[in-house]
């Protein structure tokens, strides 16, 4: 079994030159659409109703769902937003 020893001699301290980058910090433009809500049940242009439907000697009761226009609402705007990226060299 062998045992490995450092001796403070090995440590090393050294000075080094080094040009700081004239960038702060570096963003990317990223496009961000429009957030909008869309309700199918906007506004009522029919309401639900029942009616008799006849062919021949056959009566059949019917539904008729109600019928809507949809509607849209922004949220939020479309924009741009800057995402944090590395910087060059």
């Amino acid at each position: 079994m062998a045992v490995l020893g450092v001796s403070a001699a090995s440590a090393e301290t050294y000075t080094v030159r080094e040009a700081q980058s004239r960038y702060v910090a570096c963003y990317e433009r990223v496009y961000v659409p429009a957030t909008v809500e869309i309700n199918t049940r906007g506004e009522l242009v029919r309401a639900e109703s029942e009616e008799w439907e006849t062919r021949g000697a056959h009566w059949n009761r019917v539904r008729n769902p109600s019928v809507f226009i949809q509607t849209r609402r922004i949220v939020e705007e479309d924009h741009y937003t800057l995402v944090r990226k590395s910087c060059p060299r």
